[in-house]
């Protein structure tokens, strides 16, 4: 049904993803801490006291800080990081997202332990997304490498309320995320979800001969939703078809179905723009295809889509 990425596809997404980490190595003091700036005028603030080594010692001394940002379905593709929720009903939803994010943080080379709150502050101009109704939600990656979002509670994250945007109440501009504990490490989301009235369809994609969940994957984009993108999250071997198989998008929707591989190193891609079928059936061409080494291609032909 699923599988994990081959080496080759894994390697391309592993780097489009170091190209992007902000983190580095700072100096932490237990008695005044640290505020490290991103490169999105936001900040990571990491009071006195907040983190400690895994059996509770303070901690003065280097940390290593890795953290990366996504906002857009162009950088989702690439490194393979949409935004689809994991809903209590055991069905997908359609995330729209003000900000995903990776936080980790270690010293000599251990995690951290998370004593008092981190606050991860990131800007609102950063997404087009409407901030109103936001909610917070930890990532889940799958033994493939796939990545869903689960709803977090208040006890892993939440909202501060100095100038947080949040529930329907205005503040500074800035998210301000309180992680918690340390099993918060990793990804994070700022989401709210997103749905279309009309007749939903399951929808179902052939990929060009040769290619298969193990070397490609197919997402779907909504015409004129820059933050959010969804996954074919199945694939079938009897019917060489990813399909995404809730029905996220109804019959009609203008839409883009984006299909990204790894052929000999290079990526290889293919977008078909259009409304949704009332069959939801779409077939990749193999002549339509296009190669390149890198993948800021891949991410201009989808930042110039609609």
């Amino acid at each position: 049904m699923s599988a994990k990425a081959s080496p080759g596809l894994e390697s391309l997404r592993k780097s489009a993803l170091t190209d992007i980490n902000q983190g580095g190595t700072v100096y932490y003091s237990n008695q005044r801490g640290i505020t490290f700036t991103t490169k999105t005028k936001g900040s990571i603030v990491i009071p006195p006291g907040s983190i400690t080594t895994k059996d509770g010692k303070p901690i003065n001394g280097n940390i290593k800080i890795e953290y990366i940002e996504i906002f857009n379905r162009a950088k989702m593709v690439v490194t393979n990081k949409p935004t689809v929720a994991n809903l209590p009903t055991g069905q997908k939803g359609f995330l729209v997202t003000g900000g995903e994010f990776y936080l980790d943080i270690t010293y000599n080379g251990q995690q951290v332990n998370v004593a008092t709150p981190i606050k991860v502050n990131i800007n609102t101009n950063n997404s087009n997304a409407n901030p109103i109704n936001m909610a917070l939600w930890n990532g889940a990656i799958d033994p493939n490498g796939d990545l869903t979002w689960n709803g977090a509670t208040t006890n892993d994250l939440e909202f501060a309320v100095d100038g947080a945007v949040f529930g329907g109440k205005g503040g500074t501009g800035v998210y301000d995320v309180l992680i918690k504990d340390s099993g918060s490490f990793g990804w994070c989301n700022i989401d709210r979800l997103m749905s279309w009235p009309g007749t939903k369809v399951k929808l179902k994609v052939t990929p060009p001969a040769g290619f298969n969940q193990s070397n490609s994957s197919v997402y779907l984009a909504v015409e004129g939703e820059d933050n959010m993108l969804a996954q074919f999250d199945m694939f079938y071997s009897a019917t060489n078809t990813f399909e995404e198989h809730t029905g996220l998008v109804p019959v009609g929707l203008d839409c883009h179905i984006i299909f990204v591989g790894e052929q000999s190193g290079n990526y290889v891609y293919h977008i078909i723009s259009a409304p949704i079928s009332s069959t939801g059936t779409y077939t990749v061409p193999s002549s339509g295809l296009t190669t390149t080494t890198n993948y800021g291609q891949v991410e201009t032909a989808i930042l110039a889509l609609p």
